[in-house]
């Protein structure tokens, strides 16, 4: 009785270990799909950034071209005006 209860929790204490080797493993690979994913988004919004300014800068030199543009005064602000914000969940 006593060599198989010892045989038991010796079998238990391996099956544990292996548990949170994998439990560990499992966590470091979603850190690194989450990391890839955060420079992703972060390359991606540089990107869009940079869309809206070049957007910006072509509206505005049609405006100033356009001759209703010019009639009204109409421009668009300032990229210094302009706020891009992030909203995080």
């Amino acid at each position: 009785m006593n060599l198989t209860s010892s045989f038991l929790l010796i079998i238990l204490i391996t099956m544990s270990a292996f548990s949170v080797i994998f439990i560990k493993y499992q966590n470091r690979m979603l850190n690194i799909e989450i990391s890839k994913n955060e420079k992703k988004l972060f390359y991606l919004s540089e990107s869009y950034r940079k869309l809206l300014q070049k957007k910006i800068e072509i509206t505005d030199s049609r405006l100033q071209k356009s001759s209703l543009g010019k009639a009204l005064n109409m421009q668009l602000p300032s990229k210094e005006r302009i706020l891009i914000m992030n909203v995080e969940r």
